[in-house]
């Protein structure tokens, strides 16, 4: 028995989706390894479990990433440590998130402990760290305000710092499910030596922040840089720290190698559904067209997108319901925002969200899944409706593609069509609508494609192999 200490951030335990789901999957199909968990949080109000928790798994340690402005019992004023120049130059090489070099980076953050330096907050309100601070702007970012440019900082080097001086638990294999602050934390781990590290990326972490951050409104257009660096910087330590880096699947595995990780290490696990449950279930027909969507209603999910997409659908082929199955309460404003389109456009009738369920149930009569986000990994809620004979439209993003399109020793699953563009989504929709030999078609290869290639045992097996040649008991 191994003891594997997971860290997911802002999902599993706390979150429904396909990333949880899949996690809650590889501890239970693991009952012989003994698992223990670091969540990272926005803030205490997140900590809600979502999912019945495995019996092989022993410790949760929750960490909240919400800024704490906490001082310790001592005068943090008077420490000399803070005032130092070696100190002023460790925080200067740190704020140059392009500093490629592993180990130096890695003695700064280890050294920056709270018995010599005092507490996160302590060291970024200290006189040094505003020394350090103002000596980096003025070589590289005087163009910008130095108001601004501080307090991004001080909020970055918090957190950092903050995980910086954890107590990590003991195991003998880390596995982060992203790079980003859960990817820092293992590369602390294994420079520490406290055990091997797997990497699994079910999207590229600092490429999603990349599009967020650009897109962003909260972020001043002169400081974007260095949040997108700051993200890189974290996925660079990851990759160095990393005895394997997972993907899911190919392109994936060579953005990977591209952002700089090690080829030698970097290897494709495809997920895997159990192929028995969701191959069995017995189709049945509604008397309307029944469309459907297995998702989280959030931005990235792009419900707008499809909902815009619906309209023109109904107005032509009036015989039609749309399902959105998923949760609803991860973001309550975006949730609110869909609710008044579906209003504007007059489709309360024909629109339903069904809040947290059993897909199963939905699976059984669905004409048609779609899929309308504007980034994923490789969506297990396409797997597992494809194994259920269900045709799938999504967005060219991720794997899905591939996973619909790309099997030429099978044939299509569906159709894609390109982010964002509700016109050729709908578009789509109508053409298999209309189709019935088609429909038909893509689903006996959908539950064909997932039979060969996605299955629950090859996903499990190839997991038990890693953990066991990590820890020399292959």
């Amino acid at each position: 028995m191994s003891k594997i200490c997971l860290i997911c951030e802002g999902s599993y335990p706390y979150v429904v989706g396909g990333v949880s789901s899949w996690v809650q999957e590889l501890i239970t199909s693991n009952p012989e390894h003994e698992f223990k968990l670091i969540c990272l949080v926005p803030n205490e109000e997140f900590i809600d479990i979502k999912y019945k928790l495995p019996k092989n798994l022993k410790e949760i340690k929750n960490i909240v990433l919400e800024s704490e402005n906490k001082k310790s019992t001592k005068n943090f004023i008077k420490n000399k440590n803070l005032k130092s120049k070696e100190f002023q130059n460790k925080i200067e090489k740190l704020m140059d998130f392009k500093n490629a070099n592993f180990v130096e980076i890695m003695d700064i953050i280890d050294s920056l402990n709270e018995k010599e330096y005092g507490t996160a907050f302590e060291i970024v309100t200290s006189k040094g760290f505003w020394e350090a601070l103002v000596e980096y702007y003025k070589k590289h970012f005087s163009h910008t305000g130095l108001n601004i440019f501080y307090w991004t900082q001080q909020n970055i080097f918090t957190t950092l710092l903050k995980l910086a001086q954890l107590d990590i638990p003991e195991a003998e294999i880390y596995h982060p499910i992203s790079t980003g602050y859960a990817g820092f934390l293992a590369a602390l781990a294994s420079y520490r030596k406290k055990g091997k590290v797997i990497l699994t990326e079910h999207g590229i972490y600092p490429r999603e922040r990349e599009e967020e951050i650009l897109g962003a409104n909260w972020v001043d257009k002169d400081l974007k840089k260095i949040w997108i660096d700051f993200f890189y910087f974290m996925s660079t330590l990851c990759y160095e720290s990393s005895d394997k880096i997972v993907s899911l699947f190919s392109h994936n595995r060579n953005l990977q190698i591209e952002n700089g990780a090690d080829p030698n290490r970097c290897i494709v696990v495809a997920n895997g559904i159990d192929n028995k449950i969701y191959s069995k279930i017995q189709r049945e027909k509604q008397e309307k067209f029944s469309i459907g969507s297995v998702l989280r209603i959030v931005p990235i999910k792009d419900v707008k997108t499809m909902l815009k997409a619906y309209k023109i659908v109904t107005e032509s082929r009036k015989n039609t319901h749309l399902y959105l199955i998923g949760p609803t309460n991860e973001n309550e404003d975006y949730f609110r925002e869909c609710i008044e389109i579906v209003e504007q456009l007059e489709l309360e009738e024909n629109v339903t969200f069904t809040g947290r369920t059993d897909v199963k149930e939905y699976y059984k009569f669905l004409d048609l899944q779609l899929l309308s986000s504007i980034s994923e990994g490789q969506p297990l809620s396409i797997l597992e409706g494809l194994a259920a004979g269900i045709p799938c439209i999504s967005t060219d993003v991720g794997n899905c593609r591939e996973l619909i399109l790309g099997k030429k020793d099978i044939g299509e699953a569906g159709m894609i069509v390109p982010p964002t563009s509700y016109v050729e989504l709908a578009n789509s929709i109508i053409k298999l609508y209309d189709d019935d030999e088609k429909r038909v078609l893509f689903g006996m290869n959908g539950k064909k494609i997932v039979e060969k290639y996605y299955t629950k045992d090859q996903f499990i097996k190839n997991y038990k192999s890693l953990y066991n040649n990590l820890v020399g008991r292959g």
